[in-house]
């Protein structure tokens, strides 16, 4: 279609590139999972691309203030911008609190948590790469995000219980209860993220 004014296609290469944050950041998380003495390295580079997100989020922010004709609505782009930089912090979020809470080791609920992390952060990778062309393939994606979703919630419950039942000490209880609820909190975020691109394709199509 013929426009008189050129559209910003560049947003789509933002949100693309903070995607590729969050599946960068959740991979080195599940490696600080497993290579725990190594820790303290794995949590600098999770911050690095925290503060790489955090980068793009304002270069969002500064292409909305001077765009303008948007390729999507205005509103969508700060809401998915937005939704992406609370997944890439929320993933800091946890590293910094296995750091600060000072964990021995990772419980085995643990590792599985972050295992989950980098199934549902990839599966948002490849729903935001469908958005540039509006491709319905972003049901598939949203499918499984739901899914990974649901397990990450079992296994909370799961854990939690387990904690509460097995004469855990209280600091320990608290630690751990907010660790995993954080940790289950990475994939709400990421479904947050493909409600916002079920949402923009709707209104696009």
């Amino acid at each position: 279609m013929f426009r008189l004014l050129p559209r910003d296609e560049n947003f789509f290469d933002l949100f693309e590139q903070q995607a590729g944050h969050i599946v960068s950041a959740a991979r080195v998380l599940e490696e600080l999972t497993l290579d725990y003495p190594a820790a303290q390295a794995k949590m600098q580079q999770i911050r690095d691309l925290e503060h790489a997100g955090d980068a793009v989020t304002h270069e969002v922010v500064r292409r909305l203030n001077t765009t303008f004709v948007t390729p999507i609505d205005r509103e969508d782009i700060y809401a998915l911008a937005s939704r992406l930089d609370d997944v890439l912090d929320l993933i800091d979020a946890v590293a910094d609190r296995l750091l600060l809470y000072k964990i021995k080791s990772p419980t085995d609920g643990c590792l599985a948590m972050a295992k989950i992390i980098v199934k549902t952060a990839e599966e948002t990778d490849r729903a935001v790469r469908c958005l540039r062309t509006l491709s319905p393939l972003y049901r598939k994606h949203s499918i499984e995000v739901n899914r990974l979703e649901n397990e990450a919630d079992r296994l909370l419950r799961d854990e939690l219980a387990a904690l509460f039942e097995g004469g855990t000490d209280a600091i320990e209880v608290i630690k751990w209860k907010e660790l995993y609820e954080t940790m289950e909190a990475v994939t709400d975020r990421c479904e947050d993220v493909l409600n916002v691109i079920e949402g923009i394709t709707l209104k696009m199509a």
